[in-house]
């Protein structure tokens, strides 16, 4: 493979990009160059999600049909990429290096650092173990697919909104749904695992035959699996507008509510797709500012913190 090499100024930071003809996407023909193209186009979109929230990124440095890794540490980077060390959990007075995305320049340097996947905290620097979103997780159990998350996603985003908390609907980038709440960092992680068990709970109640909230997988088959242990210290999701290691280049992509009761897939959202989404869907613009208490929720659900 023919070696290229191009020195970019983004915002005052000079990057060397690499092997800009890599094939990333083998079959789809999607190249390095494409993977930083793209990161480039939703950059002004997806900073504001991530911002200074540590990331794990995980890497394919010959294109994802070939090994990759989960990198945390990141012990070497440019002086101007910020790294928040994180307390270990597993390693009493360890720190884990991570990086914070602060800017399009460093998501470029992930870029060609073949990051492909980016994952965030749920919560920010420098209250780690304080989360600031809340994740609720739609896991479809075949022969349950896509579309029947999109309908559990539907029922939960009017319970949301009832409750009047804001929350941003996304894609996973595979088969199934991401809901993020910003939430204030003062609840313990039992707390917040609690609040999405309560409203897993009242659905499965409403549709036993759709959803369940079961740890246990064998009951989980053939329904929607609402996964509120995913909230957990240290748990990170897909950001959204992150591209995911799959056939076609699909991306965690923001969803209007409105299309939940529409026939999509997570095909439609890919590489070649939404930056063009993106500029007409005003949900890219989603307030991400931690600012929702839950107490009042949790008073519609008849229950207390």
């Amino acid at each position: 493979m023919k070696r290229t090499e191009e020195v970019v100024n983004v915002a005052g930071r000079q990057i060397v990009l690499s092997n800009l003809d890599k094939p990333m996407w083998k079959k789809e023909g999607i190249t390095k160059a494409d993977l930083i193209q793209y990161y480039v186009s939703v950059a002004p979109w997806m900073v504001r999600f991530i911002k200074n929230r540590p990331l794990m990124l995980n890497r394919f440095p010959h294109g994802v049909s070939d090994k990759s890794f989960v990198q945390k540490d990141w012990p070497h980077h440019p002086s101007w990429v910020r790294i928040v060390p994180v307390p270990s959990h597993d390693k009493p007075g360890k720190a884990v290096r991570h990086v914070v995305c602060e800017d399009e320049a460093t998501l470029v340097w992930l870029a060609d650092m073949a990051c492909v996947e980016i994952n965030q905290f749920l919560s920010s620097a420098p209250k780690f173990d304080w989360h600031d979103l809340l994740l609720v997780d739609l896991d479809p159990y075949p022969p349950a697919e896509f579309e029947d998350a999109l309908g559990i996603a539907d029922s939960f985003h009017t319970a949301l909104d009832q409750m009047k908390l804001r929350h941003l609907i996304k894609t996973s980038g595979a088969d199934g749904i991401h809901i993020l709440i910003p939430i204030l960092p003062k609840y313990t992680i039992e707390v917040i695992r609690r609040f999405v068990l309560l409203v897993g709970v009242l659905l499965e109640e409403l549709a036993p035959k759709k959803v369940t909230t079961s740890r246990r997988i064998a009951d989980r088959v053939g329904k929607v699996y609402v996964d509120w242990f995913q909230n957990g210290l240290g748990k990170t999701v897909a950001a959204p507008f992150s591209l995911r290691p799959n056939p076609g280049a699909p991306v965690s992509f923001p969803l209007d509510p409105r299309s939940l009761k529409k026939h999509v897939t997570p095909e439609e959202f890919n590489i070649h797709t939404v930056v063009e989404i993106g500029r007409k869907d005003h949900f890219t613009r989603f307030d991400v500012t931690p600012d929702q208490s839950l107490d009042g929720a949790f008073k519609e659900l008849g229950a207390s913190p």
